[in-house]
């Protein structure tokens, strides 16, 4: 695979959520004033080596609005941007609770909603009882959180928007099916991938599930949980499958709905579901 389609795998499922974000805006109507609570002391068992100061950050909770009534506050957590050193630089990653209606959580159950690219965000700002059920949402402080890559985290950015509607809405030129038709697709692709590259910062090559699956660990860490409560849909089944292969001491209920297919690429389960 040349390097054009290596950076294209990476940024198309991040394509939807930032054309999803940049449409909805936020959409939340405060009903009930929320009170933001603090985490438990973070869980410092079996911190990777160098990374105590992540693992150990003390989370600063703000006030923030659901779509119902139950209590919601936010934050940021600071991430490592390559997980292979410490030293190498920092993300952040954008965190939404809500917090369990019990008023007393058996812990936190973290969620997200698939893409890859999509905004765990949003789905528990505007669909956290649709997401995970009255039940859950008792029992637990249901979390969501942007992916490094996505939305309110430290983002990709690709095109600007006159750009992004023409590359994925333009009529090609060319005659569906004919060699002038590929050619143009694969350069309308190429500059796609090289404005991706240009624009981003330089944070794509560690924009990947392996990365997502350790801030994930880094989520259950500091927000005081043993091990890791997890509901995930589609991509995020692989996610959780993907943790469960990195910490398997440290999963604890993990629900995979609608699993993805860990043997094929994206390539190949593009092409299935096309």
């Amino acid at each position: 695979m040349n390097r054009t389609r290596r950076l294209l795998s990476v940024v198309a499922g991040l394509v939807v959520a930032s054309l999803t974000l940049s449409a909805c805006g936020v959409l939340w109507d405060a009903k009930t004033a929320s009170t933001p609570r603090a985490s438990l002391a973070p869980n410092l068992d079996a911190v990777p080596e160098g990374f105590d100061d992540f693992y150990a950050q003390a989370l600063d909770w703000r006030e923030c609005d659901g779509v119902d009534d139950g209590t919601y506050d936010c934050t940021e957590v600071t991430a490592p941007l390559d997980w292979t050193d410490p030293e190498g630089g920092e993300i952040e990653l954008a965190v939404i609770r809500r917090q369990a209606d019990s008023g007393d959580p058996a812990g936190s159950l973290l969620t997200n909603p698939g893409g890859p690219g999509a905004s765990g965000f949003d789905l528990i700002a505007h669909s956290a009882l649709f997401a995970v059920g009255e039940e859950l949402a008792a029992a637990y402080d249901v979390v969501g959180f942007d992916p490094r890559g996505v939305g309110r985290s430290t983002a990709v950015t690709c095109l600007d928007p006159e750009a992004m509607d023409a590359y994925l809405y333009g009529i090609p030129e060319h005659p569906r099916g004919t060699p002038e038709w590929e050619q143009e697709l694969t350069e309308s692709n190429r500059v796609f991938a090289e404005a991706c590259e240009a624009e981003s910062g330089g944070i794509l090559p560690f924009i990947t599930t392996d990365n997502a699956a350790r801030d994930l660990d880094l989520l259950r860490a500091v927000l005081g949980d043993a091990t890791l409560t997890y509901l995930g849909y589609s991509y995020g089944t692989f996610l959780g499958a993907t943790y469960a292969k990195l910490f398997p001491d440290r999963a604890g209920r993990l629900v995979l709905d609608g699993a993805v297919d860990p043997s094929i690429s994206g390539t190949e389960m593009g092409m299935v579901q096309a």
